[in-house]
Protein backbone atom coordinates (compact mmCIF):
# COMPACT_ATOMS: atom_id res chain seq x y z
CA UNK A 1 0.00 0.00 0.00
CA UNK A 2 3.00 2.68 0.54
CA UNK A 3 4.54 1.75 -1.93
CA UNK A 4 1.33 2.78 -4.19
CA UNK A 5 1.32 5.61 -2.39
CA UNK A 6 5.15 6.34 -3.34
CA UNK A 7 4.24 5.80 -6.98
CA UNK A 8 1.05 7.96 -6.92
CA UNK A 9 3.40 10.75 -5.63
CA UNK A 10 5.66 10.58 -8.02
CA UNK A 11 3.31 10.67 -10.60
CA UNK A 12 1.89 13.78 -8.79
CA UNK A 13 5.33 15.53 -8.92
CA UNK A 14 6.12 14.67 -12.58
CA UNK A 15 3.06 16.02 -13.97
CA UNK A 16 3.10 19.04 -12.41
CA UNK A 17 6.82 19.24 -13.82
CA UNK A 18 5.05 18.85 -16.98
CA UNK A 19 2.33 21.50 -16.58
CA UNK A 20 4.73 23.75 -15.38
CA UNK A 21 7.11 23.28 -18.12
CA UNK A 22 4.04 24.00 -20.48
CA UNK A 23 3.73 27.29 -18.69
CA UNK A 24 7.26 29.00 -18.58
CA UNK A 25 10.01 28.53 -21.15
CA UNK A 26 13.26 27.72 -19.13
CA UNK A 27 15.05 31.35 -18.92
CA UNK A 28 18.16 32.13 -21.21
CA UNK A 29 20.57 35.19 -20.76
CA UNK A 30 20.35 37.83 -23.20
CA UNK A 31 22.62 41.09 -22.84
CA UNK A 32 22.93 40.64 -18.96
CA UNK A 33 18.94 40.01 -18.46
CA UNK A 34 17.10 36.93 -17.85
CA UNK A 35 14.78 36.32 -20.01
CA UNK A 36 11.30 33.76 -19.75
CA UNK A 37 8.56 33.86 -21.77
CA UNK A 38 5.59 33.20 -19.45
CA UNK A 39 2.43 32.90 -21.82
CA UNK A 40 0.66 33.47 -25.45
CA UNK A 41 -2.87 34.83 -25.34
CA UNK A 42 -5.17 35.51 -28.32
CA UNK A 43 -7.23 39.11 -27.62
CA UNK A 44 -9.10 41.45 -29.47
CA UNK A 45 -6.86 44.72 -28.16
CA UNK A 46 -4.11 44.87 -26.52
CA UNK A 47 -1.85 48.02 -25.01
CA UNK A 48 0.84 48.21 -26.94
CA UNK A 49 4.10 49.39 -24.21
CA UNK A 50 6.88 50.47 -24.23
CA UNK A 51 9.20 47.40 -22.66
CA UNK A 52 9.61 48.07 -19.41
CA UNK A 53 6.07 49.44 -19.55
CA UNK A 54 5.94 53.03 -19.24
CA UNK A 55 3.84 55.79 -20.39
CA UNK A 56 4.10 54.99 -23.83
CA UNK A 57 0.77 53.66 -24.71
CA UNK A 58 -1.13 52.55 -27.78
CA UNK A 59 -4.06 50.14 -28.28
CA UNK A 60 -3.93 47.54 -30.90
CA UNK A 61 -7.04 46.45 -32.36
CA UNK A 62 -7.82 42.78 -33.94
CA UNK A 63 -8.74 43.48 -37.49
CA UNK A 64 -11.33 41.23 -39.43
CA UNK A 65 -9.43 37.70 -40.20
CA UNK A 66 -6.66 38.35 -38.05
CA UNK A 67 -5.71 37.88 -34.31
CA UNK A 68 -3.08 39.51 -31.43
CA UNK A 69 -1.02 37.31 -30.33
CA UNK A 70 0.50 38.62 -26.97
CA UNK A 71 3.59 36.89 -26.07
CA UNK A 72 3.81 38.21 -21.94
CA UNK A 73 7.73 37.90 -21.27
CA UNK A 74 9.58 38.01 -17.72
CA UNK A 75 13.00 40.09 -17.44
CA UNK A 76 15.32 40.39 -14.63
CA UNK A 77 18.37 42.55 -14.93
CA UNK A 78 21.31 40.49 -13.85
CA UNK A 79 24.46 42.13 -12.28
CA UNK A 80 26.31 41.75 -15.73
CA UNK A 81 24.37 43.84 -17.45
CA UNK A 82 25.20 47.32 -19.36
CA UNK A 83 23.01 49.36 -21.11
CA UNK A 84 22.58 48.75 -25.25
CA UNK A 85 19.80 49.44 -27.70
CA UNK A 86 18.02 46.01 -28.27
CA UNK A 87 16.11 45.21 -31.45
CA UNK A 88 12.23 44.21 -31.33
CA UNK A 89 11.86 40.74 -30.93
CA UNK A 90 10.38 38.68 -33.08
CA UNK A 91 7.87 35.68 -33.09
CA UNK A 92 7.85 33.00 -36.00
CA UNK A 93 4.81 30.81 -37.26
CA UNK A 94 5.25 27.02 -37.76
CA UNK A 95 5.25 27.63 -41.22
CA UNK A 96 8.23 29.79 -40.91
CA UNK A 97 6.81 33.27 -41.39
CA UNK A 98 8.20 35.81 -39.03
CA UNK A 99 6.31 38.11 -37.46
CA UNK A 100 7.85 41.87 -36.30
CA UNK A 101 5.81 43.80 -33.10
CA UNK A 102 5.83 47.42 -32.12
CA UNK A 103 6.95 46.95 -28.93
CA UNK A 104 10.22 48.37 -28.33
CA UNK A 105 12.68 48.63 -25.84
CA UNK A 106 13.21 51.55 -23.54
CA UNK A 107 15.76 52.41 -20.46
CA UNK A 108 15.60 48.20 -20.19
CA UNK A 109 17.68 48.86 -16.88
CA UNK A 110 15.80 50.52 -14.87
CA UNK A 111 13.64 48.55 -13.16
CA UNK A 112 15.31 45.01 -11.64
CA UNK A 113 12.49 42.33 -12.71
CA UNK A 114 9.55 43.51 -14.79
CA UNK A 115 6.97 41.91 -17.75
CA UNK A 116 6.17 42.90 -21.26
CA UNK A 117 3.63 41.84 -23.48
CA UNK A 118 5.08 41.81 -27.09
CA UNK A 119 2.04 42.01 -29.29
CA UNK A 120 1.76 40.15 -32.68
CA UNK A 121 -0.80 40.53 -35.33
CA UNK A 122 -1.08 37.28 -37.56
CA UNK A 123 -4.08 35.43 -39.72
CA UNK A 124 -6.52 34.17 -37.60
CA UNK A 125 -5.38 30.44 -36.49
CA UNK A 126 -1.45 31.18 -36.75
CA UNK A 127 0.26 28.97 -34.67
CA UNK A 128 3.33 30.64 -33.13
CA UNK A 129 6.72 28.09 -32.78
CA UNK A 130 9.80 30.71 -31.93
CA UNK A 131 9.93 34.13 -30.12
CA UNK A 132 13.54 35.80 -30.85
CA UNK A 133 14.74 38.19 -28.49
CA UNK A 134 18.36 39.25 -29.51
CA UNK A 135 20.13 35.89 -29.66
CA UNK A 136 18.39 33.95 -27.80
CA UNK A 137 15.09 32.17 -29.42
CA UNK A 138 12.47 30.00 -26.92
CA UNK A 139 10.15 27.40 -28.42
CA UNK A 140 6.75 28.55 -27.19
CA UNK A 141 4.51 26.10 -29.49
CA UNK A 142 3.05 24.40 -26.29
CA UNK A 143 2.27 27.47 -25.17
CA UNK A 144 0.45 28.72 -27.56
CA UNK A 145 -2.80 26.70 -27.44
Amino acid sequence: MLQKLLAGVAVSGWLAVALAAQTASAPKTVNGLQVSVAKIERMEKAFLRDCPPGTNTVNAVQRPGDELAVVTVNFKVMPDFKPTMMKRPTATATDDKVYNTSVQFVDVGSVPEYSCQFIYRVPAGTKLKTFTVESATFDIASLDK
